[in-house]
């Protein structure tokens, strides 16, 4: 077993792949958006007529973060906030036609730059990392 702590291990990939990502974003994206931006639109995405509240809480971000996130998505015209009909004080938030198709593009700079980070290491290492990962995940989840 290595002397390595998980957490610093798992927190210098995290921010070297935040780096990188950042870096293709900028350079390949049409629509510039943050990494931050693109979680949160990949978010909205996949479950449209999101809660701010949900959201705040799934990313771990207070709520004028994410507010001001959503105001930057919107002002792109990627997202948009509708009065929820069951709770007038909620604006529930769906992506549009244009924020799909920028998803799209993100996720496709995102695979390109895993293909590379994961070039010549062998299908079976591969596969037990991300068995790994979701294992401590799970862990992480229960503690």
């Amino acid at each position: 077993m290595t002397n390595e702590l998980l957490g610093t291990t798992v927190g210098k990939l995290r921010n070297k792949l935040h780096r990188l990502m950042k870096q293709r974003y900028a350079a390949e994206a049409e629509i510039k958006l943050t990494v931050e931006e693109f979680i949160l639109l990949n978010m909205i995405k996949a479950k449209t007529d999101q809660i701010l509240q949900n959201i705040a809480i799934a990313t771990g971000k207070n709520k004028s973060v994410v507010m001001r996130m959503i105001d930057a998505l919107e002002e792109k015209g990627l997202a948009k906030r509708t009065v929820n009909p069951d709770d007038r004080r909620e604006n529930l938030l769906s992506i549009t036609e244009k924020g799909a198709e920028v998803v799209t593009q993100y996720q496709a700079i995102e695979k390109r730059l895993s293909n590379e980070l994961l070039e010549g290491i062998p299908a079976e290492k591969v596969e037990v990392f991300f068995d790994v990962i979701d294992r401590i995940s799970q862990r992480a989840n229960r503690l």
